[in-house]
């Protein structure tokens, strides 16, 4: 017996086996032995017909088709089995009409292709260059939450006039008006006058007076449902109905026990906004920095992903989606439209998700790394916290809960490798205004020098340059991710 195997595009392996005469003989002695056990030959007991007496009472076809059976299982399989390859689907099974030569003392070969796991080429996840953004808090932020919390606790005054002031809380009637003059929608709402609001009505407001139509041209998405107004502008007439005064408390202690009577002074109310931006932003500026690591290293990975396995995860999220859009009671036709909206999208995301799949698998190879029952249950928390449930229904449902378990030892090996990329990481520190822009700019220009470890392209140096000569963008560098 011998197998070759020939590496093909698409994850996948030409198998070729090659079986002697002497193992072919072997498979046609089954086939004869189940015939004489199991067909009755005219003149012999069960079992005891002469080979040369079942050639004469059986068809050459019926003989072939016992022994091709026999050499699939006893000689195909197996050898498929020892082989280590690992197939992800179950191996399509050759007919004997696709085969040559199958017959008794001569040598016979069977091709097969496989579609198998990926190998990904990993880049070098131990030299990560990471940007983080800082998070102090700004003075300019704690005024900006302030002044929210005075617009949620201001009060509604009846007042005597017909004027609409900057501020005001006016209601409104609403008309949506097609271009063809129809009024298509009616409805009532309020909005506060603000010429700098972002809704166009509330910006109008301001100096009409009661009775009088404010009116905007509002352009309609070339993907609206409605395909008579897709593309189109209409215009919404708003009647102004009635106005109230709206008075902001002042900025005060007394203010701040109103929000929290535990709050003796305003400096604490302060406090307390800031402690909680800081947190808010520690969370964002640490998940961004995760987000960070795996996708630079799932991008610079290079992987051959199998099209059937992306085509069948695709069709199974495609139908987990339609079942969901239906269930927030759309129609099967609209489900099937909105599918067609976000195919794309779909698609992108079951290939981002397979690769980090395979690059996980492969740095967990690469690092050994087994979880114990103390992974398991350090894990509980966070597993529980991403997911928005009960620790304790996580705990109950991993011990009796083999999926589950599985679950939570996937997402227990996915932390160990954040901790590794993380903590051998060189990550600089920018102003938190500036993360956005210098995070895209650096993913973009990043993952081709992973890919050429040692040789950093010519747009990343001259980015480099243009980092010290900014006096204006201040950063930090440091080589381990801490709290701040």
């Amino acid at each position: 017996m011998k197998l070759d195997k020939e590496v093909m595009p698409r994850s996948r392996v030409k198998v070729t086996l090659t079986a002697e005469g002497e193992d072919v003989d072997k498979v046609f002695a089954k086939a004869y032995e189940q015939l004489r056990s199991e067909g009755k030959v005219p003149g012999f007991r069960r079992g005891k017909a002469p080979k040369a007496i079942l050639k004469r009472h059986y068809s050459d076809d019926i003989i072939r088709e016992l022994a091709w059976t026999a050499f699939l299982e006893d000689l195909y399989a197996p050898a498929l089995e020892d082989s280590d390859l690992n197939p992800i689907f179950r191996p399509e099974v050759p007919s004997l009409d696709e085969v040559e030569n199958f017959a008794e003392g001569q040598e016979v070969s069977v091709e097969t292709v496989l579609t198998v796991h990926p190998e990904p080429k990993l880049p070098d996840y131990k030299t990560l260059k990471l940007i983080k953004a800082r998070t102090e808090v700004t003075d300019e932020e704690i005024d900006e939450q302030l002044e929210q919390l005075r617009e949620s606790y201001a009060d509604e005054i009846e007042v005597d006039r017909e004027s609409v002031a900057e501020g005001d809380l006016v209601r409104v009637a609403m008309k949506v008006i097609a271009p063809d003059g129809e009024a298509i929608q009616e409805t009532e709402s309020e909005f506060i006058a603000n010429r700098d609001s972002d809704q166009p009505v509330a910006r109008k407001l301001s100096g009409h007076i009661i009775g009088q139509v404010v009116t905007d041209e509002t352009p309609i998405s070339e993907d609206f449902d409605d395909e008579k107004l897709a593309g189109q502008t209409v215009t919404i007439e708003a009647t102004i109905k009635s106005l109230k005064e709206r008075k902001l408390p002042e900025l005060d202690d007394d203010f701040a026990a109103k929000v929290d009577e535990e709050l003796a002074s305003l400096e604490e109310l302060r406090d307390r906004i800031a402690d909680q931006l800081a947190n808010s932003k520690r969370r964002a500026a640490d998940r961004n920095l995760r987000n960070m690591a795996t996708t630079l290293v799932m991008r610079a990975s290079e992987m051959d992903l199998p099209q059937e396995l992306i085509d069948n995860v695709t069709a199974s999220q495609v139908q987990s989606y339609m079942q969901y859009l239906q269930g927030q009671g759309l129609s099967a036709e609209e489900s099937v439209q909105a599918m067609r909206d976000d195919q794309d999208t779909v698609s992108s995301q079951v290939v981002d998700g397979l690769k980090l799949h395979y690059v996980f698998q492969a740095i967990a190879d690469q690092e050994e790394i087994e979880i114990t029952d103390e992974d398991l249950e350090a894990a509980i928390p966070g597993y529980a916290a991403e997911n928005d449930i009960d620790e304790q229904m996580v705990r109950e449902a991993t011990e009796v809960h083999e999926e589950m378990e599985n679950r939570l030892r996937n997402f227990a090996t996915q932390e160990h490798i954040i901790q590794i990329l993380l903590e051998n990481a060189e990550i600089e520190k920018v102003p938190w205004e500036a993360y956005s822009l210098r995070a895209k700019r650096h993913m973009d220009q990043y993952v081709e020098e992973l890919r050429r470890p040692g040789k950093p392209d010519e747009a990343s140096k001259e980015e480099e340059m243009q980092q010290v000569t900014e006096p204006d963008s201040p950063t930090e560098t440091e080589h381990q991710a801490e709290e701040e």
